[in-house]
């Protein structure tokens, strides 16, 4: 042999069939175990046959890393040639283009795109040497059909365009063995109704799902063939991600509306036509909780929940004493928004609020906005940009890793979406990484929801994702008095109009309902009823094409397709108006957190520390209390126990909720390393078991006990034992009990000084073991 030949060219030399047979062995160096999991189950299943696999990762825990693991993988070492990435968004198209050129776990460490080619789709064009092509569906369309090039991001695109005409042409740009591989990233989102023949074209790639929040329709799609299933929860358990608590704000008006009354100024817009006016109420009407921010503006509302978080932020939520209280650094806040309006005047009340006249302190990142990645960028980067508003935009795979507050001032019933958009909190960051952002900051051990509207306290409903659904029925209104006009009127259009007459005659007043009868000659109401009355009946000739008389529906919609002002006025009512109060008027009713929920947490926990305090070696010699050795390995092992039981019950977290149930009985964390002591593990289960009736950590205490200890002990200690000995306190109160082994393992040049001043280090494990029980327990020693 001349050379030594690679798994690939052996399996081609060999003549093997299996086409998988030369991936080598993955190692797991680099990679975090839900990683590892996944590419193994998924040359696993390829190898088994399946041309479709699902990966369901939380959000954080590297869906892009894997799948670009995956495609290396599978162009290095199998006969696959050239992967399609597939993206719902072009942003997150730009950031995929960034991973796949930072990806180094390769052969020989070089980048994934110094190997490969890697290819954005910004034109009409694949370049040859591309080996990865990353493009949304929508912008694959255009390329495959040869239309105009689409570039689609924009606010609204959780609802897909589905008036476009899907089908392709006889003979598409591309031949349907194009791509070996198609990877689709968020696959919770577009790939159904009618864009999936434009997926399904390419009917020999085999494909991966991407996930974090599958759809009802993504485990069919994928033949029922979930390979992981990683969920946030696990995430946490793992420190892959953090946990979140919510701090919850309840104003009247947000709760259960509120009233305009006779005399109130207010300004009223048009949405249709963008008019507006100053007008003073003739009648005091109410609004309901569902219209406010929609068809009624509060701009005290707005303040008021902005107000509450400005005075809870530092006092309530980030109260740590190491934690300047400096609004420069106002920790990194995400707002999502009900719509780019309601973003706008959140926006303007922020900088009122906050006291601030720049344009850079609070911005909104929406894609009317301007350059969105670039906000997303500067946000995530930038010391002077501490508030977004968004709507969606930043609700999905957008990573803002020094964010600490998401605060809802919309409510979400999706639980994707509303899962998703939480997930951009969770995000881990180093701590140096952290303060660069964020001077003020320590480390982030958790983030905040903020929920101003509800958001946590009702279930969140499993969309579907339009798979069947007609997609005509998305036509705007605007579109469907178009085609009814010129004749177009088949019955899904009728049908269609009848609805939207009905649903606008509902929210419409008298005097509206007045003036389309003036301007159509007919009710809207009664017109819907003989659109309904005459397809239900059959009684119409069958629609064949605009070309035929069709007399009977041209007669049923004639009062619209002669009154060009009726259908305009149409359009207004179905656009409906904004009402924005001057200033408007709004009352707190209660902020915090959720006592009920730390509550319920506390009780867990106590509840688990009681039914194994005979298992668990570190329970038992708690709850006996007795003096016996606590070490290091064994409070390790309670802390895995109780992470695995509940996500919730790391120590930190545990702190905080008791903090929330008695405040009065709990004291605050001093220092970062006072914080992350493992013996903070001791006094939780110590005040679970009732043995001490404050909440207090051993290091804040282990000043006072160690001069206590040195003027209890009976033989008399010279002062350089007792200034090395006192070295080794922080260490015990972080730690557990130790002896001159464990110290010499941590440091080997005190343990030497012990040694020396103490003469033996019998004389030196007798010192520590007395000292640690004194620390730990507070035991008088002998």
């Amino acid at each position: 042999m001349n050379k030594i030949h690679s798994p690939k060219e052996i399996v081609k030399l060999l003549g093997l069939k299996d086409d998988f047979a030369g991936l080598p062995t993955l190692k797991r160096k680099g990679l975090r175990d839900c990683q590892y999991e996944a590419i193994t189950k998924l040359e696993n299943s390829f190898r088994s046959g399946h041309d479709r696999a699902l990966m369901v990762l939380a959000t954080g825990a590297g869906k892009t890393y894997t799948a670009c693991l995956a495609a290396y993988r599978l162009l290095a070492f199998t006969s696959m040639k050239r992967v399609l990435f597939l993206v719902d968004r072009n942003n997150l198209g730009k950031q995929a283009e960034g991973e796949f050129g930072t990806f180094r776990l390769t052969e020989n460490g070089d980048p994934f795109n110094t190997i490969f080619g890697v290819e954005r789709l910004k034109t009409t064009k694949i370049p040859n040497d591309a080996n990865v092509v990353i493009a949304t569906i929508q912008r694959l369309f255009s390329l495959l059909s040869g239309d105009d090039f689409i570039d689609d991001d924009n606010e609204a695109d959780y609802v897909v365009d589905g008036t476009r005409n899907m089908n392709l042409p006889v003979h598409p740009n591309l031949p349907p063995d194009y791509f070996d591989l198609i990877i689709i990233d968020e696959c919770h989102r577009s790939i159904y109704g009618s864009w999936r023949s434009v997926l399904e074209y390419f009917s020999s790639a085999k494909m991966i799902g991407l996930t974090a929040t599958p759809a009802v329709e993504t485990l069919a799609f994928f033949n029922n063939n979930l390979i992981v299933n990683y969920t946030l929860e696990k995430s946490i358990v793992d420190g892959v991600n953090v946990d979140y608590r919510v701090f919850r704000i309840k104003t009247q008006v947000t709760e259960d509306g509120g009233a305009i009354r006779e005399g109130d100024k207010v300004r009223k817009i048009t949405r249709y036509t963008g008019k507006t006016e100053n007008i003073e109420t003739q009648e005091t009407t109410t609004y309901t909780r569902q219209e406010l921010n929609r068809s009624i503006i509060n701009p005290a509302q707005i303040k008021l929940i902005l107000e509450t978080y400005r005075d809870a932020v530092y006092t309530e939520m980030f109260n740590d004493p190491q934690r300047e209280p400096n609004f420069d650094y106002l920790p990194k806040t995400l707002i999502f928004a009900l719509n780019d309006a309601h973003a706008s005047n959140i926006v303007k009340i922020a900088k009122e609020v906050f006291g601030r006249e720049d344009d850079t302190f609070v911005q909104k990142i929406t894609y009317s906005a301007g350059d969105s990645n670039e906000l997303i960028r500067h946000f995530r980067n930038d010391k002077e940009f501490r508030i977004a508003v968004t709507v969606t935009l930043v609700a999905t795979g957008t990573d803002v890793k020094p964010l600490e507050v998401v605060m809802f001032m919309r409510d979400v019933e999706s639980d994707s979406l509303y899962t998703q958009m939480k997930g951009r909190g969770v995000r881990t960051i180093g701590d140096e990484q952290l303060r660069n952002v964020t001077p003020n900051a320590h480390s982030k051990d958790l983030f905040f929801l903020v929920d101003a509207v509800g958001v946590t306290e009702h279930e969140h409903y499993v969309t579907t994702s339009g798979a069947g659904s007609n997609a005509e029925t998305l036509l705007s209104l605007r579109q469907l008095l178009e085609r009814i006009s010129h004749g177009e009127l088949p019955d899904e259009h009728l049908r269609l109009l009848a609805s939207r007459l009905s649903r606008i005659h509902n929210k419409a007043n008298e005097e509206q309902r007045n003036e389309f009868i003036r301007l159509a000659g007919t009710d809207m109401r009664d017109m819907a009823s003989r659109i309904y009355e005459a397809l239900d009946n059959n009684l119409l000739p069958e629609y064949v094409n605009i070309n035929e008389p069709n007399n009977e529906r041209k007669g049923l919609v004639r009062p619209l397709a002669i009154h060009p002002d009726a259908r305009e006025y149409l359009c207004i009512l179905n656009a409906g108006f904004v009402t924005i109060l001057m200033p408007g008027e709004d009352t707190l009713i209660e902020k915090g957190f959720s006592i009920e929920e730390a509550h319920d947490t506390t009780q867990a926990f106590e509840q688990y520390v009681n039914e194994h305090r005979d298992e668990i070696e570190a329970l038992r010699i708690i709850y006996n209390n007795n003096g016996e050795s606590i070490t290091y390995a064994m409070l390790k092992d309670l802390e895995n126990r109780m992470k695995m039981e509940n996500y919730k019950f790391t120590p930190s977290q545990l702190w905080n909720t008791y903090s929330i149930v008695n405040p009065s009985n709990v004291v605050h964390f001093g220092t970062k390393e006072e914080k992350e002591a493992l013996t903070n593990i001791i006094q939780l289960v110590r005040y679970a078991y009732h043995q001490v009736t404050e909440l207090r950590s051993l290091s804040s205490m282990a000043a006072q006990r160690f001069e206590l200890w040195c003027g209890q002990i009976q033989r008399t200690m010279t002062e350089a034992q007792k200034n090395t000995i006192r070295q080794i306190v922080n260490y015990i109160v972080a730690n557990g009990s130790c002896t001159i082994k464990e110290i010499k393992e941590d440091d080997k040049t005190i343990a030497l000084q012990m040694i020396r001043k103490f003469g033996t280090i019998a004389a030196v494990n007798e010192a520590i073991v007395s000292l640690s029980q004194f620390l730990i327990y507070n035991r008088k020693v002998a």
